[in-house]
């Protein structure tokens, strides 16, 4: 880690340390406030469901939970699905899905900084959920810092999502609801 990102986190942490209800995240060379919504918590709680009907144990799949990113700001996606073999500290190679819910109408981090960075990394399957436009996008098969692949699902779809351990988690989005 650089000495920015350093001062980065430690500012994180004391900020996350007297604010409740926010994620706070670094990206770029910015700190990220977001307040949470029930919407986000919900959309959150549905795919852990989905995630543990499909047979994956729930010490596998984890909500705002650290993963290192060598060189980079560490990341606490809104949910992972990570490794049988994994511990904690975990680190980006642990992740088998990054799924993150859009906390604002006009974010640039999900669709842009974190794809770069998951891409770069890795991270076999990220999908990105997005209240406020009804959809979801799926992208997997990463390559240098983008996703070969992307799938674009409405909400009221359900999203086939295939992790590369060859499981299966098909997430219904019927009961997703909606930001204005």
């Amino acid at each position: 880690m650089t000495a920015q990102s350093d001062s980065l986190q430690e500012t994180i942490e004391r900020i996350a340390a007297v604010l409740d209800g926010f994620k706070i995240e670094a990206v770029g060379d910015r700190i990220i406030m977001t307040p949470q919504s029930s919407v986000q918590s919900l959309t959150i709680f549905d795919v852990r469901d989905a995630a543990v009907t499909a047979g994956i144990r729930k010490d596998r799949v984890f909500s705002d939970v650290e993963f290192a990113f060598p060189g980079e700001p560490k990341r606490c996606p809104d949910l992972s699905i990570v490794e049988d073999e994994a511990t904690e500290k975990f680190t980006y190679e642990d992740l088998l899905a990054a799924i993150e819910v859009v906390s604002s109408k006009y974010d640039k981090n999900d669709y842009a900084i974190k794809v770069r960075q998951y891409a770069r990394f890795g991270v076999p399957v990220y999908l990105i959920i997005d209240p406020f436009l009804g959809e979801c996008t799926l992208l997997t098969r990463p390559r240098d810092d983008i996703y070969a692949r992307r799938e674009l699902y409405k909400y009221g779809d359900t999203i086939p999502l295939r992790l590369p351990d060859g499981r299966a988690v098909d997430i219904p989005t019927d009961t997703f609801k909606r930001r204005t």
